[in-house]
């Protein structure tokens, strides 16, 4: 990812709509599919950890640490507090194997040449019955110059995403589109941003309404594994590692 999308990022993360959202998404999944133990705060990391305000959400009911490849983002994660780590998937992770209750993959493959062996690399730093926690954007005919700006190899079908879990060691319990409600507004914007070009490489900013865009996207936690979701912008899943 472009240099100048850090600084951006650290000032939106905490209050913009998408990245508020998703993190309730993500907390909800976690106290889902892996309920609280009472002996000790269980340990999440989080790959691809970017700035860090994930980890700091995390921080209040687990014990989580971060990496990223970018020196930058894993400077704005240690300002806000956090334990952070400089490493790459999937060959440098210096993360031990087998001592994780849960690893977040969020929003991470598609900047990764080699996705299929980032997953098998997470899944190994998973316990038997901890769970990995994907994100990725959604539908190639939706790719705009923002997917370049961010480094994007590829935008997934459900196809391509399921194929990713199909490993001997991992049991799929959940797949779903997500960011369905907003689907047509925010697919019909990047549509219109492809055609006319307006995407800019650092454009993050606070929109009108956002934290009713927030409580809106927020909502959909309550939906994930009981309301079908047909279509959506982004894909999310949950594998539990046998």
């Amino acid at each position: 990812m472009r240099e100048e999308l850090y600084a951006e990022i650290f000032a939106m993360e905490q209050e913009h709509w998408w990245f508020a959202a998703r993190h309730r998404i993500v907390l909800h999944l976690l106290h889902q599919y892996l309920p609280p133990e009472n002996a000790n705060r269980q340990k999440v990391a989080d790959l691809g950890c970017g700035c860090g305000m994930m980890l700091l959400r995390l921080a209040e009911n687990y014990d989580p640490i971060g990496l990223d490849g970018s020196r930058h983002a894993i400077e704005f994660a240690l300002h806000r507090g956090v334990k952070a780590k400089l490493g790459t998937l999937p060959q440098d992770v210096p993360l031990s194997r087998e001592s994780y209750d849960a690893v977040l993959l969020l929003d991470v493959l598609e900047h990764l040449k080699h996705d299929r062996a980032s997953v098998e690399v997470a899944a190994g730093l998973l316990k038997p019955g901890g769970i990995l926690i994907c994100t990725v954007p959604a539908h190639k005919w939706l790719w705009t110059k923002r997917d370049e700006h961010h480094h994007h190899f590829r935008r997934y079908s459900r196809r391509q995403f399921r194929a990713l879990f199909d490993q001997p060691f991992l049991k799929l319990e959940l797949l779903s589109h997500l960011n369905a409600i907003l689907f047509t507004p925010a697919a019909a914007w990047r549509l219109f941003a492809r055609v006319f070009e307006t995407d800019s490489v650092t454009d993050l900013k606070l929109p009108p309404f956002n934290s009713v865009l927030r409580s809106i996207f927020a909502f959909e936690r309550l939906m994930l594994g009981k309301v079908p979701m047909p279509i959506g912008l982004s894909f999310i899943a949950v594998a539990r590692k046998k």
